[in-house]
C-alpha cells in the first residue's frame, strides 16, 4: 500500500532515532533497572481509523488513474519504437533524424509526466502530503502522549520494515493507541495538559535540586576557606 509504504519510512527514522537514545539512556542507569518497552501495529490502528481508509481509497484511486495514463504512453512509445524500425531500411537519413528526433521528445514528454505524477515533488508526494500526514501526526502525537503518560522507554513499531523476530502480546499498546484516537478532544487535552504539569513539576524539582546541589557546594567552599583560615 502507498500510504503505508509512507508512513513505515516515517516512523523507522523515528525508530531508529528512539532506540539509539533508549540505548544511550540505558547505559547511564543501573544494570538493575528494567526498561519499559512497548509496540504498536501502525498498520492495525490505521485500518480502524474510518476516515483514514476513504483518504487512503482517494489516493490509490488517483495513482490508478495517472498509473493508467503512464502505460498509454508507454504502450505508444513502444508502437513508434516498433515502427520506426520496421521502416527505418526505406526512410532517407533525414526521415530518420525527424522520427528519432520525435521519439525522443515523446521520451522526454513521458519522463515530463511521470515526474510530475511520482516525482519528489510531484502530485502524490502533494496528496500523501495532504491526506497521510495528519494521520500520522495523530497517531504519533497518540504514542508519545501515551508514552509519557505510561513512562514508556521504547516504543517499536511492530510493521515496519525492521524485523521483530518475537513479540509478546502483553507490550502491545495497539489497542492503547487506537482508544486514545477515539477520544473527544476535551479528553485529549486534559491528557495532554496532565503531561504538561506532569512535565513542569519535573522541571521544577530539577531546579530545585541544582540549587540545592549549588548552594551546598557553595558551603563546601566556604567550609573549606574558613579552615584554611584558622589553619594559618
Amino acid at each position: 500500500m502507498i500510504i503505508s509504504k509512507y508512513i513505515y519510512k516515517f516512523i523507522q527514522r523515528i525508530f531508529l532515532v528512539s532506540l539509539f537514545c533508549g540505548f544511550t539512556v540505558f547505559s547511564q542507569k543501573k544494570p538493575t533497572k528494567l526498561q519499559r518497552i512497548g509496540f504498536v501495529d501502525i498498520e492495525y490502528v490505521l485500518s480502524n481509523i474510518p476516515s483514514y481508509a476513504n483518504a487512503q481509497q482517494k489516493l490509490n484511486t488517483e495513482t490508478d488513474i495517472w498509473k493508467t495514463n503512464l502505460d498509454k504512453m508507454y504502450l505508444k512509445l513502444e508502437g513508434m519504437r516498433k515502427e520506426f524500425l520496421n521502416e527505418k531500411p526505406l526512410l532517407t537519413e533525414d526521415l530518420i533524424t525527424e522520427r528519432t528526433t520525435e521519439i525522443k521528445l515523446f521520451e522526454d514528454e513521458i519522463t515530463k509526466v511521470e515526474n510530475t505524477y511520482f516525482g519528489t515533488e510531484g502530485k502524490l508526494f502533494d496528496m500523501r502530503k495532504q491526506l497521510v500526514t495528519p494521520y500520522q501526526d495523530l497517531v504519533y502525537n497518540a504514542v508519545q502522549t501515551i508514552a509519557k503518560l505510561r513512562k514508556y522507554d521504547m516504543i517499536f513499531e511492530k510493521s515496519s520494515s525492521i524485523v521483530m523476530l518475537y513479540t509478546n502480546n502483553n507490550y502491545d499498546i495497539s489497542e492503547l493507541v487506537l482508544k486514545y484516537l477515539q477520544k473527544s478532544e476535551k479528553e485529549i487535552k486534559q491528557e495532554e495538559d496532565a503531561i504538561k504539569r506532569a512535565e513542569a513539576k519535573l522541571a521544577r524539582e530539577k531546579r530545585i535540586a541544582e540549587q540545592r546541589k549549588k548552594r551546598e557546594a557553595l558551603r563546601l567552599k566556604r567550609e573549606e576557606e574558613r579552615k584554611k583560615r584558622l589553619n594559618k
